[in-house]
């Protein structure tokens, strides 16, 4: 549930114009999923889907079209530039460099609508939020994860949170934190205790908010204190859209992309606070910038995305190899260490971590990490409506 921010799609090189999904490279990443819950396994069953009807994976053409975030690209293909040496790379090494091509998203709003397109892809990689609308919409079928090894590892929480309707559409991958990231040197540490940092008049001016619509109205309504924020009333929605435009004269900018925009304005101190995910603590401690990633009071928000197995696709069991190529323990430790980001694979401990501090500080070791004091980012039911708010505070 993000604006549209509608770019280019791409086959095989990297996009210009990214946001969460443009990677660090060569900086230490966090602990992984395994923090997340003790036990590993997985509550669904496999789905019968795979049955003898089916094509072998022989008969099946394997050219496959990918939804995905710049970053994400299989190791091997040309197209990966940005970390990744381990994700992918059995699949390409099996079925060669060619055999996969990309078209590329920026937001969460675009990942649907070029679904929607009639883009036919074999694979995508969406957030979980988003999840009812490609079951709904028919764009998406149940994974057989009993074709997927590692999924066995998975971490018990994030598999069931990628469930919908007792069935599994969304193999989980990566997860991360919102908050605000903030210049120590800058901002009295006594102002940045909570989410109303964003709304200070002190810091008017060197405030940069994304340009995400669901997300701001989320930090609006953890602002006010509504307790279901994914989920407003019409009288919340128009409280928390008269918060949004009462906040706004203090933004800088709006941001767009993360590592173009968001990140240099911190660095420069044009922006002094501004809505991140946690690796902007990770490139900014690397540029010697003073910087805190804010625990508010009112809680984190947090995320996850994975991968969803296209309606029609002629690529049943080519898609389940590629899955399993980057939910595997060796992928999912070399992504952490090399982006920063959870990852799902329960295996995964803080010993396959490098950066043993960033993992403590950022409370990945904890079994509840994403569950106790922290905000889970969901599907919204009054979608339209939010849209259409958002529009009227960018516009006010």
């Amino acid at each position: 549930m993000r604006r549209p921010n509608l770019g280019l799609e791409v086959t095989l090189s990297s996009p210009s114009n990214l946001n969460r999904r443009q990677f660090l490279t060569g900086t230490a990443g966090l602990a992984a999923g395994a923090g997340l819950l003790s036990a590993c396994g997985s509550p669904s069953a496999p789905s019968a889907a795979a049955s003898s009807s089916r094509p072998a994976a022989s008969k099946e053409p394997g050219n496959m079209s990918i939804l995905e975030w710049g970053g994400y690209e299989a190791s091997g293909t040309k197209a990966q530039t940005a970390g990744l040496t381990i994700a992918g790379a059995a699949y390409i090494k099996k079925y060669g460099p060619n055999s996969v091509s990309y078209t590329y998203i920026t937001n969460d709003d675009q990942a649907l609508q070029k679904a929607t397109a009639g883009g036919s892809f074999d694979l995508m990689h969406p957030c979980h939020e988003n999840l009812p609308d490609y079951v709904d919409r028919g764009l998406v079928q149940e994974w057989d994860t009993s074709l997927i090894p590692s999924f066995k590892n998975l971490n018990p929480y994030l598999v069931q949170s990628g469930q919908y309707k007792g069935k599994q559409y969304l193999i989980p991958w990566d997860w991360g934190y919102g908050s605000l990231t903030y210049r120590t040197d800058k901002v009295d540490p006594a102002d940045a205790t909570g989410w109303e940092l964003a709304w200070n008049p002190k810091y008017t001016g060197k405030v940069s908010l994304w340009s995400g619509a669901s997300t701001n109205f989320e930090i609006a309504a953890l602002h006010l204190g509504l307790s279901k924020m994914d989920d407003l009333t019409d009288t919340q929605l128009e409280q928390a859209k008269q918060d949004l435009i009462k906040q706004k004269p203090l933004n800088k900018f709006y941001w767009d992309s993360e590592y173009s925009q968001m990140q240099p304005a911190i660095k420069s101190g044009t922006a002094w606070i501004a809505y991140s995910w946690q690796d902007t603590l990770v490139s900014m401690k690397a540029a010697k910038v003073p910087v805190a990633f804010m625990d508010p009071s009112q809680g984190r928000l947090s995320w996850f995305c994975g991968f969803m197995l296209g309606k029609d696709t002629p690529n049943y069991y080519h898609a389940h190899e590629y899955v399993e190529s980057f939910v595997n323990k060796d992928a999912c430790a070399q992504m952490t260490n090399a982006f920063a980001y959870g990852t799902s694979n329960a295996l995964v401990t803080p010993a396959d971590i490098t950066d043993k501090a960033l993992a403590t500080s950022l409370r990945l070791s904890d079994p509840h990490a994403l569950t106790n004091g922290v905000h889970l980012q969901s599907w919204a039911p009054n979608r339209a409506k939010l849209q259409l708010a958002w529009q009227e505070v960018k516009s006010a």
